[in-house]
């Protein structure tokens, strides 16, 4: 038996009943994730090819060409593979494999069996020295949009995974296109153009080719076809595993075709193709994440002066490709932007990544015709725990929107934060404008004794005006522009009625103990060397 005869024989897994009762969700792609797509990686259409699964399987057969099966090898292989992958060594039934409820429990089959088949394959079937890997919860830099699974050979990325409920994947496959689609890149569509355009996204922040869309039970590939003149999406047929091994020797031949570089047999694509309409008669059931946020109508009655619009496109490329994001100032805004941004369009353009938090995404932005560079937070409603975020971000604001009338009336006279230029909500968007830091504090081991009793200090004002950070690391010191250090990052302050009465002076040991649990815990840390934990309430 040759090793391709043995995959296509037993390469197969088992098929449990999709026992779903829950509604259906299924993330939104991001807009700030779409204006990062350079011209030669935006798919513009979707077109089907029937035959993308059989060309995988055909080019993982040129690969292993006769390739003997090891003997002796067929116990151990098969152990991977149904109906031995549902018993252990005694012989008892696993009922995880009985049924598929969710998302996560697709998740859970695939790490198991599929994945797991996979990487002793690679491990031992002769495929060469390449070491398997099957990382998750992987997003480009500066894009919201993550993908479940990205396979490495060699710590080089391979192919894409990205898995979804059984109730998603049925809904998808009964509505795929027969042709193609165009491709709106708009939040907010139905689930078939969503998926497809997400697996368009995926591919084309990453510069890659292939993608598996699956629930474990069911499979859709992706290939994303590379043109400078029109780069576009190919998707196949959606595929069954129940007795049958082509999704793996699909799925294998998608990688081993990158690692060896043999190309698969190309998908053809006609300018003059017929594309169809999707017309879902019932959409999709999902959670409203955007729960008590007001919706926004935007119409001409709509107060434009209020308005601010987004983007991370590059100027340098066409107009066609920006993708703006309409957003309007919060209720709750009393701040100003600055002064360029008035006498501008109020277009702000995110010009560089800067972090990735609990709260959202840390870009370096400017303002039409302005040179000053600014900070902005960018919080994305795409899943339903964004909402978390998002509250975290308003809290956030608040805690500015006290700062900045403490600064006025006089209660504190020294700015311990950066300077806040207001905040701004879309329909499934939330940023927050600061004054841009030259950096973070890497370690409390890198200040000196004055530097310390400086943050120790920011740190007594917030409280002073009843706030308590709720956060204090290095990674929420911030360097300011002209020297000095702020503090940063309030989405976990909370109001705080402060016991501490001694004021330590810059440059002076604090009192060695303060009623403060806050206080007291960075003090402990800055002259005890002690780890900083959580404050006690």
């Amino acid at each position: 038996m040759t090793l391709h005869d043995f995959l296509v024989e037993y390469a197969k897994f088992p098929f449990p009943h999709h026992d779903e009762p829950r509604t259906m969700d299924t993330t939104d792609i991001s807009e700030i994730a779409i204006g990062l797509l350079e011209r030669e990686w935006k798919a513009r259409h979707a077109v089907r090819d029937n035959h993308l699964v059989q060309k995988l399987c055909h080019s993982l057969e040129n690969i292993l060409g006769d390739t003997p099966f090891v003997a002796g090898s067929e116990r151990y292989f098969s152990r991977s593979f149904s109906p031995r992958l549902q018993v252990d060594e005694s012989g008892t039934k696993n009922s995880e494999w009985d049924t598929n409820p969710s998302e996560v429990h697709s998740r859970t089959l695939l790490d198991k069996g599929f994945f797991e088949a996979a990487r002793k394959c690679f491990g031992n079937f002769g495929f060469g020295p390449y070491p398997f890997e099957a990382a998750k919860e992987r997003c480009v830099t500066g894009g919201s949009s993550k993908v479940d699974y990205i396979f490495l050979i060699n710590g080089e990325p391979t192919v894409l995974c990205e898995a979804e409920s059984p109730l998603v994947m049925m809904k998808v496959s009964e509505l795929l296109p027969p042709h193609g689609i165009e491709l709106k890149w708009v939040p907010g569509q139905s689930v078939v153009p969503k998926i497809i355009s997400k697996a368009a996204l995926y591919l084309g922040l990453r510069h890659m080719e292939w993608l598996f869309l699956t629930c474990h039970n069911y499979w859709i590939v992706c290939r994303l076809v590379r043109d400078d003149i029109h780069p576009y999406l190919a998707y196949s047929p959606a595929i069954c595993i129940k007795d049958s091994s082509e999704p793996f020797r699909a799925f294998l031949g998608a990688i081993l075709s990158r690692v060896v570089k043999v190309p698969v047999e190309p998908s053809a694509y006609s300018p003059d193709l017929e594309l169809d309409i999707i017309e879902e008669e019932s959409p999709l059931p999902e959670h409203d994440i955007d729960d008590d946020s007001p919706s926004r109508a935007h119409d001409e009655h709509e107060n434009t002066e209020s308005g601010l619009i987004v983007t991370s496109s590059s100027p340098n490329s066409p107009e066609d490709f920006h993708v703006w994001v309409h957003l309007y100032s919060m209720s709750n805004n009393t701040l100003v932007l600055p002064q360029c941004a008035r006498s501008s369009k109020q277009r702000l353009w995110l010009t560089r990544f800067v972090a990735s938090g609990s709260t959202g995404n840390v870009w370096q932005c400017r303002f039409d015709n302005c040179d000053e560079l600014f900070a902005v937070k960018v919080v994305e409603m795409l899943r339903l725990s964004d909402a978390g975020s998002r509250q975290r971000l308003r809290n956030e604001f608040k805690v500015y929107l006290t700062l900045d009338k403490a600064y006025k009336s006089g209660q504190i006279c020294d700015r311990i934060a950066p300077r806040c230029y207001g905040a701004f909500e879309g329909d499934r968007m939330d940023v927050l404008i600061l004054d841009l830091c030259d950096g973070i504090l890497n370690d409390w081991e890198e200040l000196s004794a004055a530097e310390r009793s400086q943050i120790y200090k920011l740190v007594q004002d917030l409280h002073r005006i009843g706030i308590v950070h709720g956060d204090l690391e290095p990674r929420n010191i911030g360097r300011a522009r002209g020297g000095g250090f702020c503090l940063i990052d309030f989405s976990e302050s909370r109001r705080h009625n402060c016991k501490e009465s001694k004021v330590s002076e810059p440059g002076t040991q604090p009192a060695p103990k303060t009623k403060c649990p806050e206080l007291q815990t960075l003090r402990n840390y800055l002259w005890k060397g002690q780890p900083l934990g959580p404050p006690r309430n």
